[in-house]
């Protein structure tokens, strides 16, 4: 017997007018939870309203070991804080952010993203959701990870156009050859549709007991700077314990170690996939 795997759209809420030049900033599960954390973040603080939901047949409830990595899962529901449950979703947010002198020009298309199981859900649900922001009118989308190869923040874009535009703002050019799971499939599946794709990372340390274990710290670096490139303000200050985590903030080792640590990534990145997601 054939099964049949489908992803599909929920619409939560209606556009009364055409959004203006929306920018998509894009956040899921992965390495050290930077993009999560990021994005969580930003609608937490933010406020936006529920636009749309994506849900999968290829989303589990839980997983046993990196998510972003297709590691074993189980089907089944979630419950959130209020003991309500829900099925896995990615959740699309529609936001106002605010400048120092007013409303900014852009709006926020905020994607909280969720790992499929494989690489076959993960398009589907992935083409499902760059249907989504071609809808709305998206123009350009910021994909948001991590990495532990190189320092700083570092970028890598659909276009030379974009890789320039991001290094007026200090973002180098990464010189890491992937980025795993559901952000990265977001920018490159939008650049099919005619998009412009970025994808910032932030430089974090390997936990390998948890490759997921949140880095608070990497993600304020992805947040400030999204914010300056697009003008709008962001309060940094909730990120050393960020809410929706239950575990402390491990203190993270000195410079000298983490140097070390990058040097042995280097060294076997050819080989590690978890080296950029």
């Amino acid at each position: 017997m054939s099964i049949t795997r489908k992803a599909w759209v929920a619409y939560r809420d209606t556009l009364t007018e055409k959004l203006l030049n929306p920018i998509a900033i894009v956040g899921a599960p992965g390495l050290r939870s930077v993009g999560k954390i990021a994005v969580d973040t930003l609608i937490e603080q933010l406020q936006p309203r529920l636009y749309a939901e994506i849900y999968s047949y290829g989303f589990p409830s839980t997983y046993y070991g990196p998510s972003y990595l297709g590691a074993p899962s189980h089907a089944g529901a979630l419950t959130t804080k209020d003991q309500l449950i829900e099925l896995p979703s990615v959740k699309v947010y529609i936001a106002d952010p605010k400048s120092g002198s007013g409303a900014v020009d852009n709006k926020l298309v905020l994607i909280c993203g969720y790992q499929a199981y494989d690489p076959l859900n993960q398009h589907m649900v992935v083409d499902r959701v760059t249907d989504v922001l071609k809808e709305l009118g998206v123009k350009r989308v910021f994909s948001l990870g991590a990495q532990v190869i190189e320092s700083g923040i570092t970028c890598c874009a659909t276009d030379t156009k974009v890789l320039d535009e991001m290094v007026q703002y200090g973002i180098t050019q990464t010189h890491v050859d992937r980025f795993i799971g559901f952000s990265g499939l977001v920018a490159a599946l939008a650049m099919m549709k005619g998009l412009e794709g970025v994808c910032l990372f932030s430089s974090t340390t390997q936990n390998v007991e948890d490759p997921e274990y949140p880095d608070p710290g990497a993600a304020q670096e992805l947040v400030v700077r999204v914010a300056e490139i697009l003008g709008f303000q962001i309060d940094t200050a909730d990120f050393e314990r960020p809410r929706g985590y239950d575990r402390a903030f491990r203190e993270e080792q000195n410079p000298e170690e983490i140097e070390k640590a990058r040097a042995r990534e280097r060294k076997r990145y050819s080989e590690d996939l978890n080296g950029y997601v």
